[in-house]
Order: structure tokens, then C-alpha cells, then sequence
């Protein structure tokens, strides 16, 4: 039985692992040294793990249970921490009985092939004594090394969970990303869809969510700019500060005070810091300089007591509190608490005193120094002139200045004054927060939740407050504000938790009973090619038509090349803009197309015949065009035929022949961009984003005299478009001047006709740029294919050609058509090869010469 398995697996024990069944051991005191490592050596037994139960042993390879120590029951020794398969059946015949009832796997089946045949082929499915195998040999391993190629068991969906899990949850597999758990896989197993659902697997791992990977930083949210001035002392932030060396008087405490506005400061010594204590040194406070409309404070036990609660509420005073464990939210008393121990620790050293005797000088330095948002000095906003200090008593002394002016003059100067030095503090305030948060949003990224997601929240460890991780995961409960969310913490001491959103992440959750997975965005961002396609078979794939609606609903699968950070953010960027990908076109109202024929005379022309497969298909597409108002019945003296192009999927293109109606319209010469300069332009972009629009001809509205015109006839009557239809002369000269207006202001934007390229060097850029492109799209009214469109790759194809960080290479698919190409035997053929080897001129240098002689001969 062990060897059947060993041929389907196709693969040594070590890559399983060699897991251990912890056995109770003898306390080691009575042991010497090398006899208690003997007896570690005994113990170890691998019964109970996935070997040991693969291959049915029906003892421990090193040892009987009767090696065991006295009094211990081997039914109650502890087992392997993890479980390696749900399934408790894990024979060949299992196997057989599994791949073929799995309805993915029929296809590859019908298409296997003989072990023998398999030799001569890299790419294959075959059959190994009745297991579906696959042959996979890497594009850079040559076909001389046998010894580098893999040979992979299908696996049936039923067991892809358990391998999975094998591959990355258990201590053996260390909770590695996406490549290297992928790459683990595929050196002994394979099934369609393999590294989205590695993707999937890892991204959903709890363990992985909970202590996250250096790669993985949550970004932070916006800044809110608080308001940038009130009344002074109308809102005032209180904090305690402590313990600090207890002093003569017994004080250990400080409660800080600071007015919002003109950041006032005010630091009181304190013995304790208790909800009595507070109220008291508040009242005293405010009895100075008035009751102010509301006191921001954070979430400590002496702020959020009744007591506290009952004393504001009396006074009439609204408490606001700041989010948890984000000191962010009272940034300017948070700052001052720095200067103040600063000051404090100075003052000490030069006079050894205890610290609250000098609190008092240090609040006047503080208060006369001019605060560099405001401009202006916390005693100027308050009182309207600079205060008498020691540097004021120098000048006065050196100058013998004196000053009287009577009541109504001081008044008048002192009201001009302190309303003047307010408005000043006022703009210098906005303008201080505007470029604070500038600087602060290069990385920022707008996310949301909605109440009853699942979150992981960033909190201190339990005993042990200077640490901290994420815990969850948590159910949102409320949503406070833009940045602010109340989270249920049933496991915590506090049930209900008001959480800043930079301390909260997204929780992805498993469906630990559906083995088939969705696809979704990767963790790692490092780039790797997707051997995990079907390559060298004909397997024939299901035609379905995607829609913008689908890829909104399936984001993640678009995003899957990206990491889960970027995948957030660009998730939140495409539904913030969701109205640019509606399933049918827009129309634009900035421009419109004309056709100009001059005085030619209308032209009219029959229908072309068709067979009733594609009149049934002309049909539905006339009743399409008409229930989307892109084409009306028409009376015009104009008509040109249809005719249904086949695409590579089998459908079909509905085009319009208007070759004589180009012939006598007027030329709009409008350029059209050199293919070349768009692509070198791109450069060595590290993010290149392609965007294609919908059906972008369809967006641009015609005239009136260019409906008539575009009427075309079919058998079932006469039609005129609504829109600028696929075919006309100068479509393309009017879809590029409508789209370089629009991106005119764009810096590192190409367009090609319906094309546009997006491209950076860092991602805080791309997505800025993504975001411009977004809202002038909006402005123009236009939607996009979201199906076609490629996000943020390294590399894209762009007009025919593969580009992308300072590469640009021919397309694949052509280089491989171009070597099929068998050898010219007439001129006929060997112009058609030199055809097709011109679209690969550039990166061929023998190319010129090579058509040189092929025109001489």
C-alpha cells in the first residue's frame, strides 16, 4: 500500500514532514545526561501523524507503545497539534473513485494520454496505472533534464482543502506566503485553479490575519483636520500625566489642561488622579477662564466614571472622547507632553528641587512662546499683548520707553488687536493643517466598514500593556464617524470599544465546509509566472461574456496579482467610482461626431445575403442596438450593407461597410499618436494600468446630418445610428481629440484611440493618477470595460507589444505563431511569412537584411 501511494504522490516523506506525537516523558531529574537524551530519542513516535496513519504502521516506527513510561496511557499521550486530513480514508483506491466523480477533472481526463507518449511532450495529462497525472516541465529547464521535471497527481476537489492546509498551516509548513506555499505544492501535486486557491488559503488563515507579515502594513486613513478655531477656552483637552517621582508635597500627578484654539497650556500637580480629584482641579480651572461648550478627554477610568460623567453634565458640558489607544486624536496636548517633561527633566538638573515647584515658571515659557501653527503666542491670543517677562523687563530698562494711554484708547487698540492676532491664527492654523495633511495623506488610503463586519483590532497584549498585536475577530457594532467605529469585545474587559480606523483591519473568513475556493488577491507581492495553466492541450473552455456588474461583484479575482493592501485600495478606488462601469455605455456631451460628404450624392446599396445562423445573430443584435438606443429606424436616401465578422470565442462582430461612404467624406486630419513614442514613454514604470473603454465609439454622440449618413440596411429594414459606428473614416481622428482633451492635464497618461495607459514609479502616484484619470472620465460622462482592463501590472500588453518596467517585448502568442510557420516554398507564402515576421521587425536585427534579399531574388 505505502508504495502505490509513493507513485501517486511522486514524492519523498520529508516534503510531507516528519511529524511528532509529544509523548509524557519521565521527569529528566533522575536522568543523567545522555541516558535522558536516549529516552527523548525513544519517545519520539510518529503513529499519530499523517505517515504514520498513510501508511497503516501498525506500531511506532521507533519504538512499541510499551516503551512508554509506568502509569502513562498511551490513549491520553498528547497527539500532533494539528490534523492533517478530514478525510479518514486515504487509499488508492479513494483516490481512483474521487478524481473520477470530480466533474473539474472529466475534461482532463478524456484528454489524458499514455505514460509512453507522455515522454515526448513538457505539457501533459496522462494516466499513471489508472491515476490522472500531470507532466509539467518549467520553460527554462531544457528537455535533456529529465530530473527537473515534475510529475504531479491531480488532485480531486474533495482533498484540495487538506493539502492545502498540509502545505502551509502545519508547523512543518510555517505559515510561508503565496509563492513559496504554491511552488511547495506544485513539486508533487496539481488541479486547475491552484494559485488563486493558495491565494485564497492564505489569505484567509487566521494565524497569518493575527500576526501579519512585514510586508503587510495597514495604511493609515486620511487625516480629519479638527476645526481650525472657535472661541478660545470653547473646547479645552484634558490628560493626566503620571505617575512621576512623588515629591515633598506628595504630588505624583499632573492633570494638563489646553485650550484648543489658542493652545493655552496648563499643568496642575496632583496627588492622585481620581474622578473627585479631576472635578475639583477642573472647577478651580474653569472658574479662570469660564466654562467652556465641551472637554475632549481619552478613555480613562477617572474620565469615563459616573462621577466624572455627572459633573459635566451639571455644568452643562459636552464630553467628547477620543478613540482608543490612538493618542492621535488630542495630537497638540500629546505634543506639549513632551516639552513639559523636557522642561521638567532640565529644570531639576539645574535646580534639585522637586518638579512641582517649578511646574508654574515652566507654564509661563510655555505660554509665551510663539506656538508655530498659530504664529502667535497662547498669551497673545488670550490676553492681546505680549506679557511682562524677564526679556520685556531688559528691553525696558535699555530703552526707558513708557507708554500711557487712556481707557478708550487702550480698549479700542486691545479689541483691533486680539481680533486681529485671531484671524491671523486662524489662517496660519489652516494653513499648517493643509500641509499637514498633505504630507500626512501621500500614504493614506480611504477605507470603510459597515455594522457586522468582521475586523481584527490592534490592542495591547493582557498583562503586558507595552505590547501589543491584533485580536479578533471582532463584529463592528456602530459607526461613529468617517475614521471612528464602535467594535464588541465580549473577550475583553470593555464589551464595546470606540476603535480608530487605522487600528482596525479587514477579517477574511474561510468557509472551512466549501472546498472549492474563491478566488481572491494575493498576500505576497512578489511576481511569479502562473505555470499552473493548462498548456500543450486542447481543453475547451466555457465562452461565457463577463460584464462590468460581475468583475464588481468579483473584485478580488481582478486584483488577485496584487498584494492585499494594494487589492484594498485600489477595491476602494473602483467602487468610489462605480458609476464609470455600468454594463452598457454611456453617452459623452462633449463632443460629437459629423460626417462631411460635401455635395456627393447619397449613396445606396443592398443588404448582403447571410445564411440563418447569422441572420438570427443580425436580428439579436439590431434588437440589442435598439433596446440600448444606439441605433432608430431611419427614412434616408443613405444605406450600406452589414456584414458579421467571426471572433476567436466563436461569436461574431456586427460591423457596418461603409467603404464607399469613406470614399466621399472630407478627411479630418487629426494625428494619431506613433505607436513607438507611446511605448517609449512608458519606460521603466514599475505600475502600468491599461483601461478600455466600453464600446468607447458608442459614447460619442453624431449630428444630425451624420445620422442619415450612417444609415445602414439589413433584411429586415433600414436603420441610422445614434452614435459615431465602428467603420467611418474619420472615427478614429475624432475618439483621439476627445480623449487627449480630456487627459491633456494628466501627467504619465498615453492614449491610443480607446486605449489609455496609466503609468508610475510608485504606488501612492498610481493611484493618485488612477484616482485624476477617474474624475476626469466622470467629467466626460464615459464608462469603462473593466473586463479588458488591466490594474496595476508589472508589465501589460499595449498595442501588440508586452511593456512594462523598461522592457518591451513582442507578444507571445505571435512569436510562437511566427515559429510554426512552416518553410516558404513560394513567393506567396514567403511574402506572408515576412508578413507576419514584420510585427517582430524591431526586436529582430538580422530583419532589414533578411527582406533586403528577399526583394532581390
Amino acid at each position: 500500500m505505502s508504495q502505490k501511494l509513493q507513485e501517486v504522490s511522486n514524492s519523498d516523506h520529508s516534503s510531507f514532514s516528519n511529524e511528532t506525537n509529544s509523548q509524557h516523558r519521565e521527569s529528566p531529574k533522575k536522568c543523567p545526561p545522555k541516558e535522558a537524551f536516549h529516552n527523548s530519542q525513544a519517545e519520539f513516535n510518529l503513529a499519530d501523524t499523517f505517515l504514520g496513519r498513510l501508511y497503516n504502521d501498525p506500531d511506532p516506527p521507533l519504538g512499541p507503545l510499551s516503551s512508554l513510561p509506568n502509569g502513562v496511557n498511551p490513549e491520553q499521550s498528547n497527539s500532533v497539534p494539528f490534523e492533517v486530513f478530514s478525510s479518514d480514508s486515504l487509499s488508492r483506491e479513494q483516490l481512483l473513485l474521487e478524481q473520477e466523480k470530480d466533474p473539474e477533472l472529466t475534461l482532463l481526463c478524456d484528454k489524458a494520454i499514455t505514460e509512453d507518449e507522455a515522454e515526448n511532450v513538457p505539457v501533459c495529462f496522462y494516466l499513471k496505472k489508472g491515476i490522472l497525472m500531470r507532466k509539467w516541465r518549467p520553460p527554462d529547464v531544457s528537455a535533456f533534464d529529465e530530473w527537473r521535471v515534475y510529475h504531479q497527481v491531480v488532485v480531486p476537489k474533495v482533498y484540495r482543502s487538506d493539502v492545502l492546509s498540509l502545505a502551509h498551516e502545519t508547523p512543518f509548513s510555517g505559515h510561508l506566503g503565496v509563492n513559496k506555499t504554491y511552488h511547495r505544492i506544485l513539486n508533487h501535486f496539481f488541479w486547475p485553479n491552484l494559485k488563486k486557491d493558495v491565494s485564497y488559503f492564505c489569505r484567509t488563515c487566521h494565524t497569518c490575519q493575527l500576526v501579519g507579515k512585514p510586508n503587510q502594513t495597514i495604511p493609515p486613513a486620511p487625516l480629519k483636520p479638527i476645526p481650525a478655531f472657535e472661541e478660545p477656552f470653547s473646547r479645552v483637552i484634558i490628560d493626566c500625566v503620571g505617575p512621576l517621582p512623588k515629591t515633598k508635597s506628595g504630588n505624583q500627578y499632573m492633570l494638563t489642561i489646553m485650550c484648543a484654539s489658542t493652545r493655552f497650556p496648563e499643568a496642575i500637580p496632583v496627588r492622585d488622579i481620581k474622578a473627585k480629584t479631576v472635578c475639583k482641579v477642573l472647577i478651580k480651572f474653569f472658574t479662570l477662564v469660564g466654562l467652556p461648550k465641551s472637554v475632549q478627554s481619552d478613555q480613562g477610568s477617572n474620565f469615563m466614571s459616573r462621577v466624572f460623567q455627572q459633573a459635566m453634565y451639571q455644568l452643562n458640558i459636552r464630553q467628547v472622547t477620543s478613540s482608543a489607544y490612538h493618542p492621535q486624536s488630542q495630537g497638540a496636548l500629546e505634543r506639549f507632553h513632551q516639552t513639559l517633561k523636557s522642561m521638567i527633566r532640565t529644570y531639576c538638573f539645574e535646580n534639585v528641587k522637586d518638579w512641582d515647584e517649578g511646574v508654574h515658571f515652566l507654564m509661563f515659557a510655555a505660554r509665551e512662546s510663539i506656538q508655530e501653527s498659530l504664529g502667535f503666542s497662547p498669551f497673545e491670543l488670550v490676553f492681546g499683548h505680549r506679557v511682562r517677562g524677564p526679556l520685556k523687563m531688559l528691553k525696558e530698562k535699555w530703552m526707558c520707553e513708557t507708554e500711557d494711554l487712556n481707557i478708550l484708547d487702550y480698549v479700542c487698540k486691545f479689541k483691533y488687536r486680539l481680533h486681529r492676532a485671531c484671524e491671523i491664527a486662524r489662517e496660519n492654523l489652516k494653513s499648517a493643517q493643509n500641509s499637514m495633511k498633505l504630507r500626512y495623506d501621500k500614504r493614506a488610503v480611504d477605507r470603510s466598514f459597515s455594522p457586522g463586519n468582521k475586523v481584527l483590532v490592534f490592542l495591547p497584549v493582557p498583562n503586558s500593556p507595552l505590547h501589543a498585536r491584533y485580536f479578533g475577530p471582532y463584529v463592528i457594532h456602530k459607526k461613529v464617524s468617517d475614521t471612528d467605529y464602535i467594535v464588541l469585545t465580549p473577550d475583553r474587559r470593555k464589551s464595546k470599544r470606540l476603535c480608530h480606523i487605522n487600528m482596525l483591519k479587514k477579517y477574511y473568513e474561510r468557509n472551512s465546509k466549501d472546498n472549492s475556493f474563491k478566488i481572491t488577491s494575493s498576500i505576497v507581492t512578489s511576481e511569479v509566472d502562473c505555470e499552473d495553466e493548462v498548456e500543450g492541450q486542447n481543453v475547451p473552455e466555457m465562452c461565457i461574456k463577463l460584464q462590468n456588474s460581475d468583475v464588481m461583484s468579483n473584485l478580488d479575482k481582478k486584483l488577485c496579482h496584487l498584494s492585499t493592501v494594494q487589492s484594498e485600495q485600489i477595491g476602494s478606488l473602483l467602487r468610489d467610482f462605480s458609476h464609470l462601469f455600468s454594463d452598457s455605455p454611456t453617452r459623452t456631451n462633449l463632443v460629437y461626431h459629423d460626417v462631411d460628404v460635401g455635395d456627393s450624392k447619397s449613396i445606396k446599396q443592398h443588404p448582403y445575403r447571410m445564411n440563418p445562423v447569422k441572420s438570427k445573430h443580425l436580428r439579436d443584435e439590431i434588437q440589442y442596438m435598439l433596446k440600448h438606443d444606439i441605433i432608430e429606424p431611419s427614412d434616408s436616401e443613405w444605406s450600406s450593407p452589414c456584414i458579421l465578422v467571426p471572433k476567436p470565442d466563436g461569436s461574431f462582430r456586427f460591423c457596418t461597410d461603409y467603404r464607399k461612404v469613406n470614399t466621399v467624406t472630407r478627411t479630418d486630419s487629426y494625428p494619431i499618436p506613433r505607436v513607438d513614442d507611446c511605448i517609449d514613454r512608458i519606460g521603466n514604470a514599475r505600475f502600468v494600468t491599461k483601461f478600455d473603454l466600453l464600446k468607447g465609439y458608442w459614447e460619442i454622440p453624431l449630428t444630425d446630418r451624420a445620422k442619415r449618413v450612417s444609415a445602414f440596411v439589413t433584411p429586415d429594414g433600414l436603420f441610422q445610428y445614434k452614435v459615431m459606428p465602428f467603420g467611418m473614416k474619420n472615427a478614429p481622428a475624432t475618439f483621439q481629440r476627445l480623449l487627449n482633451n480630456i487627459t491633456a492635464s494628466l501627467e504619465n497618461c498615453e492614449v491610443y484611440i480607446d486605449d489609455i495607459i496609466v503609468y508610475s514609479n510608485s504606488w501612492y502616484e498610481h493611484v493618485t493618477r488612477i484616482r485624476s484619470l477617474f474624475e476626469k472620465l466622470t467629467e466626460a460622462n464615459l464608462t469603462v470595460n473593466l473586463v479588458k482592463s488591466e490594474i496595476a501590472h508589472a508589465n501589460v500588453i499595449f498595442l501588440g507589444h508586452v511593456v512594462g518596467q523598461g522592457e518591451v517585448k513582442p507578444v507571445k502568442a505571435k512569436v510562437e505563431a511566427i515559429d510554426k510557420y512552416p518553410v516558404p516554398a513560394t513567393k506567396k507564402q514567403l511574402m506572408r511569412f515576412l508578413g507576419m515576421a514584420g510585427t517582430i521587425g524591431d526586436f529582430v536585427g538580422i530583419f532589414p537584411m533578411l527582406l533586403l534579399r528577399s526583394r532581390i531574388y
